[in-house]
């Protein structure tokens, strides 16, 4: 009998979440301690007077008092209150780094894939997994079948490092940076937009860690007046239907005096497809 949809598991983002949060943890862990070291001695009483408070610092043992800090010199009542606040938060943050540190080693989210993978062939076709393997589902993504938009017979050629034709070198310096990042692409992919109808996006790619679709439109005239406005309206139609700049649509451009720079495809690379975060996906 076939899994339900309900039964059907996400994408696991756990261990990648986990591994981030214990750097963003250690690193505000070093920076307490380093504080910590620096910190004032001595203790902290305060008291309430009227509708404020009055802050006495403590030197001295048995001392219940303290001595009276002036509110010209309330920056030493507010070190010793903020070395005893970071006392606090490291000593949570250093539990919190322990209890992460466990579920890091008992946690291992390839072990559903591995119910599969190390089935036998004969048995491994008569079940429907609770999770399709990446691998798997990459390569069925790689290579569905689809139409693109035709070239013109005499239009020029370029073709990527991966053989795939492309109608500009721009467009192979984008497709070229995405194939070294093991990004995979559709070039050219008809793709439904509200307001525009069928559209073919230079590329669209795939995030393998989110395993979302993420469209790449390169507009290389944006000296012509038409082209450009038409570049805009573009743009506006693709957020209409759940493609946003910086999301999961990125937008590059060159004019004639203005050409698309390698550095800036990297960045962009980096900035969208390295997060590891769940972005939205489009409404069908």
């Amino acid at each position: 009998m076939d899994i339900s949809q309900q039964t059907k598991l996400s994408q696991d983002h756990i261990a990648a979440l986990v591994d981030i949060r214990k750097q963003e943890l250690q690193v505000c862990l070093d920076n307490l301690q380093k504080s910590l070291k620096k910190a004032p001695k001595g203790s902290l009483r305060v008291q309430s007077h009227k509708n404020s408070f009055q802050y006495y610092l403590i030197t001295e043992r048995g001392d219940t008092k303290g001595k009276y800090i002036p509110r010209r010199e309330q920056r030493k009542a507010a070190a010793i209150a903020q070395r005893d606040y970071n006392a606090a938060v490291a000593a949570v943050i250093g539990r919190q780094l322990a209890a992460l540190g466990d579920l890091a080693k008992s946690y291992h989210p390839g072990e559903i894939d591995a119910a599969l993978t190390g089935l036998r062939p004969g048995r491994r076709r008569l079940v429907t997994p609770v999770r399709e393997p990446d691998n798997d589902f990459i390569a069925a993504w790689q290579h569905a079948p689809y139409t693109g938009k035709p070239f013109e017979i005499n239009a020029p050629e370029f073709f990527t490092g991966t053989g795939v034709r492309v109608r500009s070198k721009s467009e192979v310096i984008i497709a070229d940076a995405l194939s070294r990042d093991g990004i995979p692409f559709r070039y050219e992919y008809p793709t439904s937009v509200k307001g525009w109808g069928t559209c073919y996006p230079d590329f669209t790619c795939l995030d393998t860690t989110t395993r979302e679709e993420i469209i790449w439109e390169h507009f290389g005239l944006m000296g012509e007046h038409d082209y450009a406005e038409t570049a805009i309206q573009k743009i506006s139609h693709y957020a209409a239907s759940g493609y946003i700049l910086g999301k999961n649509l990125i937008a590059t451009f060159e004019s004639g005096t203005t050409p698309l720079s390698v550095k800036q495809v990297q960045a962009y690379i980096k900035a969208i497809f390295k997060q590891g975060a769940p972005r939205n996906r489009p409404k069908a």
